[in-house]
C-alpha cells in the first residue's frame, strides 16, 4: 500500500521560501522602489534627467527644463515642462516612471506651499490639477 502525501504542505513551503527569498533581495527605496511617500524634488529631478538622457533633443530639453524647475522650485515652469513631456505618446516605461515620480514630488511640494500660504504654489497646484483633468 502506497502512502499518499498531499501536495498542499509542499506547495506552501515552496511559496513561503520564495516569499522569504524575495523579501531578502529587495532594494532600498532610494533605488526607485516606491516607499509610500513622494520622492524629494532633487531626487526626482535626477531620475528625470537620467531617464531622458538618450531621448530626442526636443524631449531631452523638456526634461532638462522640468528637472531644473524642480530643483529651483519654479513651480509653474515645472508643471508646463512635465505636461509637455506627458503629451508625447512614445515614452518608455523608465521615462513614464520618472515623469510620474517628478509629478508626485512636485505635487507634495506644491501642497506644502499652499498650506504655507504661497500664492505661486497655489497657482501652480491649480494648473497641475487642471492638466490632469484633460
Amino acid at each position: 500500500m502506497k502512502t499518499f502525501v498531499p501536495p498542499f504542505p509542499t506547495g506552501c513551503a515552496l511559496v513561503a521560501s520564495l516569499l522569504l527569498g524575495l523579501a531578502g533581495c529587495s532594494k532600498s527605496s532610494d533605488e526607485g522602489i516606491p516607499s509610500g511617500r513622494p520622492p524629494e524634488p532633487k531626487a526626482a529631478a535626477s531620475q528625470l534627467q537620467q531617464a531622458f538622457s538618450t531621448a530626442p533633443p526636443e524631449v531631452k530639453q523638456s526634461a532638462t527644463t522640468a528637472s531644473e524647475a524642480l530643483r529651483t522650485a519654479d513651480y509653474s515652469r515645472a508643471v508646463q515642462a512635465l505636461q509637455a513631456i506627458k503629451a508625447r505618446q512614445n515614452l518608455s516605461f523608465e521615462q513614464g516612471m520618472a515623469v510620474h515620480a517628478s509629478e508626485l514630488a512636485l505635487e507634495a511640494k506644491l501642497i506644502a506651499g499652499v498650506e504655507a500660504g504661497d500664492p505661486n504654489a497655489k497657482r501652480a497646484y491649480e494648473a497641475l490639477k487642471r492638466s490632469r483633468r484633460q
